[in-house]
């Protein structure tokens, strides 16, 4: 199992479905866009390409990698201190103070929790916690909840 509950009111969450998805269909659409312009007009420099085509090419699939990777990896801890995230973008260390609320977002067949930040209009999800509608995602919120803070802060209203 992916989520597990650990020793001490700690709670850690691994990358769910939905980001081993996007991992695969990242490298898929790279591929696609290449050979969309590889079929168009090849990968050789003409005088009006200011960057190589084959040096685009490359420069994509290394950062589609690069991202693939990032999904896989996602992470979330949540203990004492507060809660540590490692997304597909951005890492962050939020207190417990600092965080309003946890909201759960259900869209489109996806279970998202959203981290609202006090002071912030912006806020953050919590990749290693989306999943699809199901069992895993009742695993994850089962989770939340067994964590006392965490618990505190979950607004499972639904908009």
């Amino acid at each position: 199992m992916q989520n597990r509950p650990n020793q001490g009111a700690v709670v850690t969450l691994s990358a769910g479905p939905p980001a081993w998805v996007l991992a695969v269909l990242l490298p898929i659409a790279a591929i696609g866009l290449i050979w969309f312009r590889s079929s168009d007009s090849g990968l050789e420099s003409t005088p009006s390409d200011p960057v190589p085509p084959l040096l685009m090419a490359v420069l994509t699939l290394v950062a589609v990698a690069v991202l693939a990777w990032r999904c896989v990896t996602q992470r979330a801890a949540l203990d004492e201190d507060g809660l540590h995230c490692r997304n597909l973008t951005m890492s962050y260390h939020l207190e417990w103070e600092r965080i309003e609320r946890l909201q759960l977002v259900r869209r489109g067949g996806l279970q998202i929790v959203e981290v609202r930040v006090r002071g912030l209009r912006r806020h953050n999800r919590l990749g290693a916690a989306t999943r699809f509608f199901g069992e895993e995602a009742e695993v994850v919120l089962d989770s939340l909840r067994a964590h006392p803070q965490a618990c505190a802060l979950l607004d499972e209203q639904e908009f």
